[in-house]
């Protein structure tokens, strides 16, 4: 993905974002519905994420995992230079790749973490981040490329409107009971609480 623009940033700075949205459905490794809640109502103080060499060997390897993944698997992409927002919920989301001549999206993936990965599911963070690309981007499909170690690891992501509508749930529970009155979240019970709501 190429570095976010200014325009990008501010769409990003009133939505949720798909590579943040499973902390509204689960535990997520690296953020919390109290994290988003600081980074929508108090940007100031939230700042930003350090960027650490594994985000900078990321996208520096992004473009060249996509390619050859591109060309693995036959496809044609165009890289996506903007962020996409969700036409009914404050759910926003940067697709990496456009795949050409089809309903579908490339996700690319630089991991060292060698455990959880295999060709029929993913972590459920990464799964939920494309689910969220295609309800923002109205695509019917996401192939995550994850490059770990030397094995590519290309796994589909099929839209499912069930799931699809319980993430909508969620980001739309979430800013009506905690980003429009400001209250913030509790870090340790607000997934399950959330859960509780969109799980009807």
């Amino acid at each position: 993905m190429p570095a976010l623009t200014p325009a990008n940033d501010l769409i990003r700075s009133r939505n949720v974002t798909a590579s943040e949205c499973y902390a509204l459905l689960g535990k997520h490794p690296y953020h919390t519905p109290a994290t988003i809640y600081d980074r929508l109502v108090s940007p100031w103080d939230y700042g930003h994420p350090e960027h650490t060499e594994a985000m900078s060997l990321g996208s520096y390897m992004e473009p060249y995992i996509a390619k050859y993944a591109a060309q693995t698997m036959g496809l044609k992409v165009r890289a996506n230079p903007r962020t996409i927002e969700h036409k009914r919920v404050n759910l926003a989301a940067t697709p990496d790749y456009y795949v050409l001549n089809e309903d579908m999206l490339l996700e690319i993936k630089l991991s060292g973490i060698m455990y959880g990965w295999n060709e029929d599911e993913l972590h459920p963070w990464i799964e939920w981040q494309a689910r969220a690309q295609m309800a923002c981007a109205n695509r019917s499909i996401v192939m995550v490329c994850a490059l770990v170690g030397v094995r590519l690891y290309t796994v589909p992501v099929i839209r499912n409107m069930e799931k699809e509508e319980r993430l909508l749930d969620a980001v739309e529970t979430f800013m009506d009971t905690h980003v429009l009155p400001q209250v913030r979240p509790i870090e340790d019970d607000a997934p399950s609480s959330i859960i509780a709501v969109v799980g009807k």
